[in-house]
């Protein structure tokens, strides 16, 4: 029974870790600052845990004992589904110290407690297994060795299989259940019946998971603080996938990231005006005969050049297969030949590839999170190798172009200027004409020679009029020409590709 408490509670607690970063995402994004803030707390929990678990087996060393801080540790972790939507997001709301506080603060007040309990279990065995001090060496490796297995076996198990297939609110929801099971039987095995009856009697009460947490029970009733309603939502290997609508438009939004919206009344209508731009790159590039797209979202930019070109190859490099189903499913993605769609990392896909192509987007970055080997100077000099004479990347970068949110941009521009030597920015303006704020940025970079600007306000309002895109020619005319300082930012490379503390920095909260 010993061991059988052993392996579970290390099961348990490296599930417990995984799914964190699912209970954090839809607030705080998927960034290196949430998988810091869970890693330390939960290494701080296992610290306590080791130490508090040592002083109360020398205390009460009693597998009854044992079993009650598991039962203790499961009523815990029961909680954590019914408090992490509203403290999460309050905290969130609140801002309490921008992106590496926020996460940690949530990260201790959801996880600490329980990941100390399940922390005493491993001590608290040797303990029990090795009363006298010889031989305490083999016990403590052996239950030690069987602790590190069942992390294994939870680790894999929740990474590979389980968050894909239920609801993370659900899976932590059964985590609590299955340490209170488990304390139920090592209770009844320590023949401490009245103890093991009370927990078993919570067990049973806790049994059912909260209907809100399964993937596809969807109140459509029920709407979002911000007046939105869920039509889907879903957990996928990469991302927490929630399909969204309001009045005549439909969003698709990763964790806490707007991805793509779609007009119902008709799918092919632009919604997100950055998407747009991309047609720009035309304008540098007439007769784009093959398009790769990195980056799928709700699909709306390639479902546009595939209505719009009907010339163009496509082919779209998306690593979540989870999100090519929905953007056929609910955003109206095309499913024939010359759209080809491929649940493959953009870069491993442009690695694989023969091809040569007119025209390479990059719509793959967030706000907080962004695949860091997709801004480096050895993934430029891939694409570079991968563009046909004349041929365009295209980036859509979420950043400032001057000020302190300024140095993912400008960090971008001096990875790039090593492989194209001619670029351009063109700011998505909106309401908002202040450099200093974060907006999508649409950079275009060339090895051909600049176009001057006459000439590409000449050339965008021509292909404005001909695709019946209006704003083509104003998109053109503000294009950026300041030339970005940027000595005081990196040059991104594999080895060296801090993107998570460029996007996050003072003023940005």
């Amino acid at each position: 029974m010993l061991e059988i408490l052993v392996v579970i509670s290390g099961a348990v607690l490296m599930s417990l870790e995984i799914l964190g970063s699912r209970v954090l995402a839809p607030d705080y994004g998927n960034s290196i600052f949430v998988w810091g803030s869970l890693i330390g707390v939960f290494l701080a929990a296992l610290s306590l845990g080791y130490y508090l678990g040592g002083i109360l087996a020398d205390r009460r060393p009693r597998l009854s004992f044992l079993a009650a801080l598991l039962a203790a540790a499961g009523m815990f972790t029961l909680l954590i589904p019914a408090l992490s939507p509203g403290l999460a997001a309050r905290l969130a709301a609140w801002d309490l110290a921008g992106p590496r506080l926020g996460p940690l603060s949530a990260s201790i007040l959801l996880f600490f407690v329980p990941g100390v309990l399940i922390g005493t279990v491993s001590p608290y065995a040797v303990r029990l297994r090795s009363p006298a001090t010889e031989g305490v060496g083999l016990a403590a490796g052996r239950l030690y060795a069987l602790s590190t297995l069942g992390s294994l076996v939870g680790t894999f198990a929740t990474a590979f299989f389980l968050i894909p297939a239920a609801g993370v609110r659900e899976l932590v929801h059964w985590l609590g259940v299955v340490l209170l099971g488990t304390s139920a039987a090592g209770l009844a095995y320590a023949r401490r019946w009245v103890a093991a009856s009370l927990v078993a009697i919570l067990l049973v009460s806790a049994a059912p998971p909260p209907e809100e947490g399964r993937p596809g029970v969807i109140n459509q009733e029920a709407l979002t603080s911000d007046g939105l309603r869920t039509v889907y939502e879903q957990d996928s290997f990469y991302h927490h996938i929630r399909v969204m609508e309001s009045g005549d438009t439909r969003f698709l939004r990763f964790d806490n990231s707007w991805q793509s919206g779609m007009y119902l009344r008709d799918p092919f209508a632009t919604r997100f005006e950055y998407t747009d731009f991309f047609h720009l790159a035309t304008a540098l590039q007439p007769g784009l005969r093959k398009a790769l797209f990195i980056g799928l979202g709700g699909g709306s930019a390639p479902k546009a050049f595939w209505r719009l070109y009907p010339q163009l190859e496509i082919d779209v490099a998306e690593i979540d297969p989870e999100v090519v189903r929905v953007a056929r499913e609910y955003f109206k993605l095309p499913d024939e030949p010359r759209l080809r769609v491929h649940a493959a990392d953009g870069r491993l896909f442009l690695s694989g590839s023969r091809e040569r192509f007119d025209l390479i987007v990059l719509d793959a970055y967030y706000a907080d999170a962004v695949p860091f080997h997709l801004t480096t100077r050895e993934f430029f000099r891939l694409a570079a190798d991968h563009l046909a004479p004349g041929g365009v990347l295209a980036i859509n970068a979420i950043s400032a172009l001057e000020g302190p949110r300024s140095r993912f941009y400008r960090s971008l521009v001096r990875t790039l200027q090593e492989s194209f030597p001619t670029r351009y920015t063109f700011p998505v303006w909106l309401s908002n004409r202040d450099p200093d704020r974060l907006r999508n940025l649409i950079l275009l970079a060339t090895r051909t020679r600049p176009v001057v600007v006459p000439e590409l306000i000449g050339r965008a309002a021509e292909l404005g009029n001909r695709l019946q895109i209006s704003p083509l020619r104003d998109y053109a005319a503000g294009v950026w020409t300041a030339v970005p300082r940027v000595e005081d930012v990196p040059v991104l490379t594999d080895d060296h590709a801090p993107v998570d503390d460029l996007l996050q920095l003072e003023g940005l909260q």
